[in-house]
């Protein structure tokens, strides 16, 4: 019988069978070292690393699985790969928004993290030096046992994070920086030429923005003068004002303080007290309190506000006096729980309204 190499491998699959290694399927089917992905944002930039997660099953990972002086993926299967929205800076290193190849070059001692423009290949094994972005050192450290790889971020705060390496009884920790504001001020250049940039919205949260941040004080104003083209109103008015008295143009704010205060309405008014409160004008916020009570005054929470100012200002028989005069005019049950917390801090025996409230 003439034997064929077809009908020759058909007799091998059928004597021998076995099953592909699982990263060499075609198919969607379980793998063992298991895909997974960690992020952080910090500010409005996200990091995102998307790796393979192999196990120690009781080998020797480093100086054995992980061979010492030998370019390693960081992981299994294809590229672990870090994303970046927006430019950070890696051990002090600048790096440009974008996706990059992890890998990790281990010795005994320190390490060198490598970031490759090729983000696409199989592991390390086509890895060319030409292609880095980056290189650094990273000090490895010693940390509780950790079966399966992986990677997290610790030690978050406004403007920076650590990308931790965790496996076996080892991690490496990576220190990502970001210019926050830097960020934020490209960012807002081009959302202000999209379709919201019509409404006076976003004109003045980029203001606002700034101005609390103490950053770009000339855009900050260019972006309020445009929101109050768009539609002048209280707050927008309010900020400006604000930041011509920041700039000694103590007559111009008050004229347009003043324009402001005469069309506000109850709310308004009422949060623009507490905003100068927050920024220590006690006095100030007290007489916009004052003058709520005088246009509103049939409303108990402006009341319930004014014993409030009275309070931070240490008027506090004028206070007393505010929250009983809320408490006399049936007031929503949020504000009669703050008017009798307040009653109650002030000394004051509040007995009588929560038993009326009963």
């Amino acid at each position: 019988m003439r034997v064929t190499l077809l009908t020759l491998s058909a007799f091998i699959l059928a004597a021998y069978p076995f099953r592909m290694p699982a990263q060499w399927t075609f198919l969607d089917l379980p793998v063992e070292s298991q895909a997974a992905s960690v992020s952080q944002h910090i500010g409005t930039t996200d990091i995102t690393v998307n790796y393979s997660s192999p196990a120690v099953k009781g080998r020797t990972i480093y100086g054995d699985v992980v061979p010492y002086d030998q370019l390693w993926r960081a992981g299994a299967n294809e590229n672990t790969t870090i994303t970046i929205s927006s430019p950070v800076t890696v051990e002090g290193q600048a790096l440009e928004a974008g996706t990059y190849g992890l890998h990790l070059l281990p010795t005994a001692s320190e390490w060198t993290l490598v970031l490759s423009k090729d983000h696409t290949a199989w592991g390390s094994f086509f890895y060319k030096k030409d292609m880095d972005a980056l290189r650094v050192n990273v000090k490895p450290r010693a940390c509780p046992m950790t079966e399966h790889l992986t990677y997290g971020f610790t030690n978050s705060t406004a403007n920076s994070t650590t990308l931790n390496l965790r496996w076996a009884e080892l991690e490496v920790p990576v220190n990502i920086g970001v210019d926050v504001h830097a960020v934020v001020l490209a960012g807002l250049d081009a959302q202000l030429r999209g379709l919201t940039a019509f409404n006076w919205e976003p004109w003045y949260e980029a203001a606002r923005y700034c101005q609390d941040e103490n950053i770009a004080p000339e855009r900050a104003m260019k972006w309020v003068d445009v929101s109050i083209a768009r539609q002048p109103n209280f707050e927008n008015q309010a900020l400006k004002a604000t930041m011509l008295e920041e700039q000694g143009k103590t007559a111009e704010a008050s004229a347009l303080r003043k324009g402001m205060i005469d069309g506000a309405n109850n709310a308004q008014l009422n949060t623009y007290g507490y905003q100068l409160a927050n920024q220590g004008k006690t006095d100030e916020a007290v007489k916009m309190f004052e003058l709520n009570t005088k246009r509103n005054p049939k409303d108990p929470n402006v009341f319930d506000s004014l014993g409030e100012g009275y309070m931070m200002a240490g008027k506090n028989a004028e206070a007393i006096k505010a929250f009983k005069k809320s408490l006399g005019m049936s007031p929503p049950e949020n504000v009669r729980v703050n008017s009798v917390r307040c009653l109650k801090k002030l000394g004051v025996d509040t007995t009588g309204y929560e038993t009326a409230k009963k």
